[in-house]
């Protein structure tokens, strides 16, 4: 019995280049919620994204899995918080400065800042729907704790980074994104700390996803369903694949397993 359901946002609940989740996902994750099944997000952004855009409209969740992971929490605080190393972050900055070309956002649960505006920023956060953060100098992160650190790069860009940050691991969302956060299996850990605040077993769960940085949601969840507009390494290893998000594939998936 599927007593909790995690979900991805971008691409799953929200198809790109559409700015909040519809009518009948709306009605979908209340219903779930009225049954009493436990509803989580789990996603690469942070809390303050969500809150900006209005994204989920009025759907509180049960818990939030933001940052990849990094930072949990629900109604009663954070119950797991992994900021990337000061030495990694340091690291990072002498890299900025070697290299002002470089445009990087830099994200913290509450917080998030970019170093400078360019037209890679501008593409990227028209792709995010959100509206640019406000510039800080990148020693702005050795203030406090940076859980998501993305540079907008492109791959042959990368050496750049990943070598001086050796605490860490990458994933990439966009083709001039990078997320570079924590060393750990990320989006998993999060849903393990999740399940683990709930009282849920793996059979007790289902995940929704359609990125590469879902294919941990896929292999942990009892029942794992990837979207059909997802990526081709998502949809091998789901149980099942419904429809793309941009018809309302989560709803199907809802009613294909029974649970509305």
């Amino acid at each position: 019995m599927i007593k909790g359901i995690f979900f991805d946002i971008d691409g799953t609940l929200v198809p790109a280049h559409v700015e909040t989740i519809s009518d009948p996902v709306r009605d979908d994750l209340l219903a779930l919620r009225e049954k009493g099944v436990k509803i989580f997000i789990c996603t690469g952004r942070a809390i303050q994204d969500l809150n900006s855009t209005g994204m989920l409209r009025d759907v509180a969740f049960d818990a939030y899995v933001t940052l990849n992971g990094h930072c949990c929490f629900d109604d009663n605080g954070i119950y797991r918080d992994v900021p990337i190393c000061r030495e990694d972050l340091e690291s990072a900055v002498r890299v900025l400065r070697e290299n002002p070309q470089v445009a990087v956002l830099m994200m913290t649960n509450g917080a998030s800042r970019v170093n400078q505006v360019t037209p890679r920023v501008e593409r990227v956060f028209q792709h995010l729907h959100t509206k640019i953060y406000p510039i800080a100098e990148p020693e702005w992160m050795l203030e406090r704790d940076i859980y998501q650190f993305v540079p907008l790069i492109d791959e042959s860009e990368e050496h750049l980074f990943l070598p001086v940050m050796p605490h860490c691991d990458s994933t990439r969302w966009h083709p001039e994104g990078l997320d570079i956060l924590p060393r750990d299996d990320r989006k998993a850990d999060g849903m393990r700390a999740t399940m683990e605040r709930f009282g849920l077993k793996r059979e007790e769960i289902m995940a929704f996803g359609d990125g590469e940085n879902d294919d941990v949601l896929m292999s942990l969840a009892g029942l794992s369903v990837a979207m059909g507009n997802g990526v081709e390494r998502v949809k091998a290893m789901a149980d099942y694949v419904a429809p793309p998000v941009l018809e309302d594939g989560v709803c199907e998936a809802l009613r294909h397993f029974k649970l509305l």
